[in-house]
């Protein structure tokens, strides 16, 4: 497995767990619990849902038990820091590290991913292509169709970068169209560029309230508490939910616009953690 595809160490332990699994049948949480020197066999498994944390007095263990060479491990342990860190400077100067240490192909790449999610109408633009015919001629169509829409110079600059990025090309009919080409690779996007992408559609999501009557746009909110294990199952529908929608757009024809998803589920308070049962001494 490529540790340097990932930025999350939870996720990597995950996908790491499931394909040794698959490969070595006999594999378990037991197993590698013995291989990196500790001795509860649930504590991968609370690293995973984020229930514990790593240390840096666990981290030599469990990066020889994962079979990491020393620059692997050392990415694993600023994956483990970055996965940690709780202020967007920390995160940065962490994520800066972890950049110098990937492979060439993949430094490439996450400058690509930098740029295509620093503005949300880059993202916008690429599928608009598949509904407007534009050229270098009307690219100034390009800038009137989106909503809100973008100045000349900024659509222009636009086409000039998803093309850099190999995202969309001049077909046969004159026209750019979008490649069927994925601008990530392995198992997440990094991260923070992402999330500045996504504040920025949460930005649009609050102004469609105002812009948008309620049959071209669907916004609803709801508040619960859940355990541990229905906040996992909730997690895991919505998962099951954006895999449908994304089989939708597969096979949809004859687009006519272009829209946002955003789908939200996070805490509104800390956990209550369970309290260990009472003992006959407490009881007294």
């Amino acid at each position: 497995m490529n540790v340097y595809a990932y930025y999350n160490y939870r996720k990597y332990l995950q996908d790491y767990y499931d394909y040794r699994k698959s490969v070595q049948r006999y594999f378990s949480y037991r197993s590698f619990a013995k291989k990196a020197g500790y001795s509860s066999s649930g504590f991968y498994l609370d690293l995973i849902r984020g229930r514990k944390s790593l240390t840096p007095q666990m981290l030599p263990k469990f990066i020889a038990a994962l079979g990491l060479n020393e620059k692997e491990g050392r990415y694993f342990t600023l994956m483990v820091d970055f996965t940690h860190a709780t202020t967007a400077a920390s995160k940065q100067a962490i994520f800066d590290q972890m950049s110098a240490l990937l492979p060439s192909a993949i430094k490439s790449l996450t400058k690509s991913q930098q740029e295509y999610y620093s503005k949300w109408y880059y993202v916008a633009a690429r599928e608009a292509l598949s509904v407007l015919k534009i050229n270098e001629k009307n690219i100034q169509e390009l800038a009137l169709f989106l909503n809100p829409k973008i100045t000349l110079p900024q659509a222009k600059q636009t086409i000039q970068l998803l093309r850099s990025l190999g995202l969309i090309e001049i077909g046969e009919d004159g026209f750019f169209h979008s490649e069927n080409k994925a601008i990530f690779s392995g198992s997440e996007i990094a991260p923070l560029f992402v999330h500045e992408f996504q504040k920025q559609m949460i930005d649009l999501g609050k102004n469609a309230l105002d812009h948008y009557s309620t049959e071209r746009r669907n916004v609803s909110c709801m508040t619960m508490s859940v355990s541990p294990e229905g906040l996992e199952r909730i997690i895991s529908k919505i998962d099951l939910f954006r895999k449908e929608i994304v089989d939708i757009i597969r096979s949809d024809e004859g687009e006519a616009m272009v829209c946002q998803m955003n789908i939200q589920f996070f805490p509104l308070s800390k956990e209550k953690m369970a309290l260990p049962p009472e003992t006959e001494e407490d009881e007294k």
